[in-house]
């Protein structure tokens, strides 16, 4: 593996969340700034430029800006994207709306399927059939795709293009899709091959109607932050953050837009890697709770654990992404009385005007204000900086719906936090225990806006005795944004018993991965100096479905097939809790993850080892009534300096909560560790 190149001067990353945008810049001498402004509902742009012009940053001056947006799982999430139309092979019109036939929740009498991204009349079949050996029964009529075009002239923002076997044999499909692009400029064509070069039709084509669904969206959405930051004197290139946990130019995403998907969230794990290894733990489940929703992801063994087919809401995308459960549980969430019972979210109070401590208005009483009410966030602390809390708000918010159950205001603050933290605890154990993994294994890793309030609860929900409060908690997300290696992760179905290999076709796949591999970072502005290439193939038992994704060490062809299918045996044993080693085992597809290796930014020292004074004692009510609690600012504290709960340690991002029972530690490179003190 070669080395990442000079350091490239200012960096600048930006992640936007559903309540604020966080900005981070670093510069070669190692110095960090970072920033939180409100973010702007409609305007994600304009939140952008204002959290950068809170640093003091230059845009000409930088050198590399990444961003992490959810543009393009909101426009699926809230039903916004393109009008589309579908062109099939004659004889497929109904793949799409078949799907699997499959009943995920085989009990519920309640279930309804999601709903599906087009209607049967906006899908249309073209005559052409490529068998799956490559033959061609039908040639594709191209004066077909002509007359098509003008019938879909003027009707629909993208097309989405899905011939049968074109995963292996993609020409009618390319021929198509470039009538159909000369044909209606300004339209979104979208061609499953070149989204994903892989089996299975229905979810071939459910992922490239995922990706022309967004497109529009994210194509209006980069070009006006490519022109802001342009017209604010930003020569270098847009970097947009990729699900698979690494980094793609904007030109480049506007042709692979469903891999943007987790473009906001994937940052946090992605630092999460660079923090374990800082802090020698290689075992960590991240938890992510912002101001909107809660995210939840893995490092196992040391690296983010990637998953090469993700489910949302219903609909498949083959597209290696960073494992993460969401959930709507968040510092803003909305506490609510339905059918005579306490409920948080998944509705947000948002920026603007937010929780009720806030003073903008808001009259929804939330988490946030739950935690204000009770003395764990206090009242001198600044949310981004300057923000002062309205603790007569958040209380009065409290009240009107305390009295709906018959309750007083801290009853149903510290209700409302039993029940978010139980929210929380099953999207752990989702991730975790629903997939044989122990989380007592594992360190918790809390970070996000409000994150760190309810780690040490969660760690103690789950069994785990170890929480780690990182650097700059609130902005975690953008930071690690500044870790990731520029990536393409590429693959090519091809099967074959892994006893009876034909190692010159795998060669020959993955030289082909490789070059395509090649050819995308260099478009990216990788210089070949930078270039790395991680071979892997998925592999099954004979006569199963799905597959795992193992890495091999040889991208030439498998050098080694008996310790290839050793370790497809421990990862099955690991991921299921059962093995058969004497069972046949059956290649499915390669793989290539194409990396252009960028230098990370390390984190300083903290200057000395002088333990830094409480500001003040203030009382704090952690469920047996207020406890005098010292108050730490998180920029004064030394290296190595230990604090006992009950404690609150505050910055400009977050705040970090030490009940009763814990002691926090501060490394060397700032990281908080909490450990419990007694049982």
């Amino acid at each position: 593996m070669t080395e990442p190149g000079p350091d490239p001067g200012v960096r600048v990353a930006v992640d936007i969340g559903g309540t604020f945008t966080d900005a981070v810049a670093t510069w070669p001498d190692g110095r960090t700034e970072s920033a939180k402004a409100l973010s702007i509902a409609g305007a994600q742009d304009a939140g952008v430029m204002q959290a950068v012009s809170l640093m003091d940053v230059s845009l000409p001056e930088v050198k590399d800006f990444i961003h992490g947006t959810t543009t393009a799982l909101n426009a699926l999430l809230q039903r916004a994207g393109a009008s589309m139309a579908l062109v099939v092979t004659s004889g497929f019109r109904d793949v799409y709306e078949i799907g699997r036939a499959s009943r995920p929740e085989m009990y519920n009498i309640h279930y309804r399927r999601p709903e599906l991204l087009l209607r049967r009349r906006d899908i249309f079949e073209v005559d052409e059939r490529t068998l799956a050996d490559g033959t061609i029964r039908t040639p594709l009529d191209s004066a077909g795709i002509r007359d098509l075009a003008e019938r879909l002239r003027g009707r629909y923002e993208s097309v989405a293009v899905c011939f049968i076997h074109s995963f292996r044999w993609p020409a009618h499909e390319r021929e198509a899709a470039a009538v159909l692009r000369e044909a209606l400029p300004g339209v979104s064509v979208v061609a499953s091959h070149e989204v994903t070069a892989e089996w299975r039709e229905y979810e071939r084509w459910s992922t490239t109607l995922v990706s022309a669904y967004v497109t529009p969206s994210i194509r209006d959405y980069l070009e006006a932050l490519e022109m802001r930051l342009a017209g604010g004197g930003l020569r270098s290139p847009l970097h947009v953050m990729q699900s698979n946990g690494g980094v793609m130019t904007a030109q480049t995403g506007l042709r692979r837009a469903a891999q943007t998907l987790f473009s906001g969230p994937v940052g946090g794990t992605v630092a999460s890697e660079s923090i374990g290894r800082a802090i020698e733990s290689d075992q960590l489940i991240c938890v992510d709770m912002g101001g909107t929703s809660f995210d939840v992801s893995l490092v196992v063994d040391g690296r983010a654990d990637i998953e090469s087919e993700v489910d949302i809401e219903g609909h498949p995308v083959l597209t290696p992404s960073v494992a993460i459960h969401s959930l709507g549980a968040g510092g803003g969430s909305k506490i609510w009385v339905e059918a005579g019972g306490l409920r948080v979210g998944p509705a947000s109070a948002g920026a603007m005007p937010g929780p009720a401590c806030y003073g903008h208005g808001g009259m929804s009483a939330t988490i946030t204000d739950a935690n204000a009410f009770l003395g764990r966030i206090p009242e001198i602390a600044r949310f981004a900086g300057a923000l002062e809390l309205d603790l007569e708000a958040a209380e009065a918010a409290l009240e009107k719906v305390a009295a709906e159950l018959g309750l007083d205001p801290r009853e149903l603050a510290l209700g409302a936090i039993e029940v978010v933290n139980a929210m929380m605890a099953d999207g752990i154990r989702e991730i975790t225990v629903g997939r044989g993994i122990d989380p007592r294994d594992f360190d918790l890793l809390a970070f996000g806006g409000a994150g760190p309030l309810h780690a040490a609860a969660l760690a103690e929900e789950m069994g785990m005795s170890r929480v780690i409060v990182p650097h700059a908690p609130g902005v975690l997300s953008a930071w690690g944004m500044l870790q990731a290696d520029v990536r393409h992760d590429l693959a090519r179905s091809l099967y074959g018993r892994f006893d009876s290999l034909d190692h010159d076709a795998v060669g020959s796949a993955f030289g082909g991965l490789c070059a395509e591999g090649r050819d995308l970072l260099a478009e990216d502005g990788v210089d070949v100096s930078d270039m790395d290439f991680r071979p892997s193939v998925d592999l099954r038992y004979f006569g199963q479905e799905y597959t795992l994704t193992v890495p091999v060490h040889d991208a030439s062809g498998l050098d080694d097939p008996a310790r290839v299918a050793a370790d497809f045996h421990a990862a099955y044993q690991a991921r299921y809790g059962h093995s058969n080693p004497g069972e046949t085992v059956e290649l499915v597809s390669v793989r290539i993850s194409a990396v252009g290796l960028r230098r990370p930014t390390d984190l300083p020292l903290l200057p000395g080892s002088t333990p830094g004074q409480a500001l003040t004692t203030l009382p704090a009510d952690f469920g047996d009534g207020p406890e005098p609690s010292d108050v730490y600012r998180r920029a004064d504290l030394g290296r190595g300096q230990e604090l006992d709960g009950p404690a609150i340690v505050l910055e400009s991002g977050c705040t970090t909560l030490v009940p009763p029972g814990w002691r926090a530690a501060a490394s060397d490179r700032g990281h908080l560790v909490m450990e419990r003190s007694r049982e």
